[in-house]
């Protein structure tokens, strides 16, 4: 891990699946596409990807690569450590938070897919450290805000043929 569990944190996960009739191939080629990212924040939120090794490991969505999605109150810092066939695991750096470093603080957002008679279920679930006072005010707004992304999704990635 990229982050110590901080004292008097405790860890919140928030988990939600998205069931789609389309391949897994087009579910992972719009998921590990950084535009999908970077090209969908409302100004003043940026998205950015930076590879430590441009010659050996490309932008985007590789293993190794950093990234950081910033703007106001949000500061999510991380580097993609795992990437398979059906499984993303993106670990956010000590300094990244939400709102303010002393409430709440991401460490963790994995993406997985299962494809079975013809549903490909995108199931997606962000680790938290969180102080015990915004625990439930977190879960909140991360419905609130993974609601817009399935919706996205849901749009945006094609139909099985």
């Amino acid at each position: 891990m990229l982050q110590p569990h901080p004292p008097g944190f405790t860890v919140n996960t928030f988990q939600f699946k998205l069931e789609l009739s389309s391949t897994e191939e087009n579910v992972w080629k719009w998921l590990n596409d950084p535009k999908t990212f970077a090209d969908t924040q409302y100004w003043p939120y940026k998205v950015e990807f930076y590879s430590p090794n441009p010659e050996h490991i490309p932008n985007g969505f590789n293993e190794g690569v950093w990234t950081n999605h910033h703007g106001p109150f949000v500061n999510f810092a991380g580097q993609l450590v795992k990437i398979e066939s059906n499984y993303r695991d993106l670990q956010y750096a000590y300094g990244s938070y939400a709102l303010s470093f002393r409430w709440i603080r991401p460490f963790r957002l994995e993406f997985q897919t299962n494809h079975q008679d013809g549903i490909t279920t995108i199931t997606c679930t962000l680790s938290t450290y969180v102080k015990p006072a915004f625990n439930t005010f977190w879960t909140k707004a991360q419905g609130l805000f993974w609601t817009s992304f399935k919706r996205w999704a849901s749009k945006a990635i094609p139909k099985a043929a």
